[in-house]
């Protein structure tokens, strides 16, 4: 192996969880013409990491030179020693991409819990005439929410389309219901309940579209073929 060739110090910026970029500065050496060296510096300009093996493309897609820092290094690093692939994420940042995530499961599981005990109450007003426009706008603006919706909720809305068919509120069942999909396209139980509202509206042609894209999911489930069966006799009925 050659000697490497000292570049000098370059930069690199790091997307934080937050969002906003951090720089960090590296000493750089050439390795071959296709492999760089990199070891991350401290704000000192003192080495805080072993050196990691970096190949071309990765190298002049995220490094830029700093041609005004003149910090030089006091000893080549041993290249036979180089990680052949990019050093794992340090404890602190795997601690804190840990607890993002967490973070975001609570957050998601509130805003859950929350829509839950808000449809919940709204189902209750629907009762009371007084109550029921507003119990009604209600519910419209949850099976709407888009903020903080993640594709875990698609259970909720699930069961808020079969309450609201139940309750023959039809329009909104079929939103709650489209919500499904949109946080999993390929949701077969979505698709047969899409069907069955469809099939309550005497909209069979969608219908049937939907009980069929269930079915081309899941062949074995026998209720999306009934279901399937009796949109048809129902369709051909309404034909004549």
């Amino acid at each position: 192996m050659r000697n490497p060739r000292f570049l000098g110090v370059y930069s690199r910026k790091i997307q934080q969880n937050s969002g906003q970029q951090r720089t960090r500065l590296y000493f750089v050496w050439a390795v071959s013409p296709e492999d760089f060296a990199v070891q991350e510096l401290d704000a000192a300009l003192l080495p805080k990491a072993a050196a990691q093996a970096v190949k071309k493309n990765v190298f002049e897609a995220n490094f830029r030179l700093e041609p005004s820092i003149l910090a030089v290094p006091v000893s080549t690093p041993d290249m036979r020693l180089l990680a052949k692939s990019p050093p794992p994420a340090r404890k602190a940042e795997a601690d804190d991409v840990s607890l993002l995530r967490l973070e975001k499961a609570r957050r998601a599981k509130q805003l859950e819990n929350d829509m839950r005990n808000n449809f919940r109450k709204a189902i209750s007003a629907l009762s009371r005439p007084r109550d029921r426009q507003g119990a009604l706008a209600a519910i419209e603006q949850l099976v709407r929410l888009k903020e903080g919706i993640v594709p875990a909720h698609k259970h909720m809305f699930r069961d808020f389309g079969v309450s609201l068919r139940k309750k023959k509120l039809l329009d909104l069942a079929l939103a709650s219901s489209t919500r499904v999909l949109e946080l999993s396209p390929d949701d077969d139980h979505a698709h047969f309940n899409i069907a069955r509202i469809y099939a309550l509206l005497g909209a069979y042609g969608k219908a049937l579209v939907h009980v069929e894209r269930a079915m081309s999911i899941d062949g074995d489930e026998p209720v999306y073929s009934r279901l399937r069966a009796h949109i048809q006799r129902e369709s051909s009925i309404k034909r004549k």
